[in-house]
């Protein structure tokens, strides 16, 4: 029973083969993969020669003089560069006074101005080139209403007179004779 089951233990392992999955899923086999004295040898092999030491440290030596040369160089760089930024940020302080002195004079500008309902507006007439505020327009309206005119009657004659609505378009209509009646 002891040989059936070390046969049991053995049918169950796979078999070894010589070829050896890499780490990128590709095969290699024995005859491809590099022996040990086709590899590279280690960065910290001790037996590194006096003479490429010295070496070393003349190139070191060398590139001092260039490094010193080129740090001197970005030195100047950042000076130049802290400048002009030292000069965009007055400008933009100027800028920043500028804008906030023109503000102030517009409050105060507005402050003293006349309020909408003193101001005159004036319409034009394209036809006869001339002109009439809209305080001359409600008072010849209110003149014909006093005189018994209609709604229509009144709307006719600005019509015929040339004297442009409000907007500049459109056409006087009874209807809008009649609001601006309610509304004076």
């Amino acid at each position: 029973m002891n040989d059936f089951l070390k046969n049991m233990r053995n049918s169950g392992k796979k078999k070894t083969s010589l070829v050896r999955k890499n780490m990128d899923s590709n095969y290699v086999t024995p005859e491809e993969q590099r022996i040990p004295k086709d590899r590279r040898s280690s960065a910290f092999n001790r037996s590194s020669s006096i003479p490429e030491k010295e070496a070393r440290k003349q190139e070191f030596r060398d590139l001092i003089p260039v490094i010193a040369e080129n740090t001197t160089q970005l030195v100047k760089e950042m000076g130049r560069i802290a400048a002009v930024s030292e000069m965009i940020m007055e400008s933009q302080i100027r800028q920043q006074n500028t804008m906030a002195d023109f503000f102030e004079s517009l409050k105060v500008l507005m402050a003293h101005r006349q309020s909408p309902d003193d101001m005159q507006t004036a319409t034009t007439s394209y036809a006869s080139g001339t002109h009439y505020t809209k305080d001359d327009i409600i008072s010849i309206i209110n003149r014909m209403r006093d005189q018994g005119a209609t709604f229509a009657t009144i709307a006719e004659y600005l019509s015929d007179k040339g004297i442009p609505t409000f907007s500049g378009r459109g056409h006087w209509h009874a209807q809008t004779i009649h609001r601006l009646c309610k509304q004076i």
